[in-house]
Parts: C-alpha cells; sequence; structure tokens
C-alpha cells in the first residue's frame, strides 16, 4: 500500500499527475475542475461558490457553515469538519522536511513546480 513508504507515495502521486494531466487535455475545459488546497483555504467562500456553480447546484450559504452541521461525522478528520476552514496547515509540511527526503525526491520537480504556480511564476499544471 502506498501510503505505508514515502517513495512509494511519491510515485502515486505522479501517477495521479499523470492521470490528471491526461483526462484535462482529453476532456472539455469545462468537465474536470481543478481545486487547489491553498486557494480553497485562503478564500473559502469564492472556492465554495466556485464548485458548486460548477456542479450545477443552487448556492446554499449554509455550505460555508458546514461545520455547524450535527449530523454523525464517521472518519478520522472529525475535528476539522467541526470547525470553520483554517489556513495554519499550509506549508506545514516543511517542519519536516528532512524526514521526506524520499517523497521529495520522487517528487522530483512536481514541488517546485507547484510552488511557482502559486507564486505565479509558472501556469497551472492543469487546465
Amino acid at each position: 500500500m502506498f501510503s505505508y513508504d514515502l517513495k512509494d507515495l511519491g510515485k502515486a502521486y505522479r501517477q495521479y499527475v499523470d492521470y490528471m494531466a491526461f483526462w484535462s487535455s482529453m476532456l472539455p475545459q469545462e468537465r474536470v475542475l481543478h481545486v487547489r488546497y491553498e486557494d480553497m483555504v485562503i478564500d473559502f467562500e469564492a472556492q465554495a461558490r466556485r464548485l458548486i456553480n460548477f456542479i450545477g447546484l443552487p448556492w446554499d450559504d449554509a455550505c460555508l457553515r458546514f461545520y455547524e452541521s450535527d449530523r454523525r461525522v464517521k472518519t478520522w478528520s472529525v475535528t476539522q469538519v467541526r470547525r470553520p476552514i483554517y489556513t495554519e496547515s499550509m506549508n506545514r509540511w516543511r517542519k519536516y522536511e528532512p524526514y521526506l527526503k524520499p517523497l521529495l525526491e520522487e517528487l522530483g520537480p512536481l514541488v517546485h513546480d507547484y510552488e511557482a504556480e502559486l507564486e505565479g511564476t509558472k501556469p497551472p499544471m492543469f487546465g
């Protein structure tokens, strides 16, 4: 299972990038929506509206208050589901960078390319 080995995780992520690049090139632009984590946490409302619009549903302000739901949550992320979107986790991985060498080596230039995309110095990977 890829989640137990950093090198395998890097291979799986590269495969995901290849799949997304393939489908983004094969399907009409309006069929695939790319959502970046950083965009979602920096401007949650705009990204939530973009997502809801993309799937053709009417907007509901409850989308912004998802954490107020009293529905049962059956995932390990229950504490995250019960609080508003937050930005504290952005770049948190850097603290662990020395321990992530096998993953970073496997990802190759993908990390640099993604960061350049976020900075606006490189066009988006997809679309």
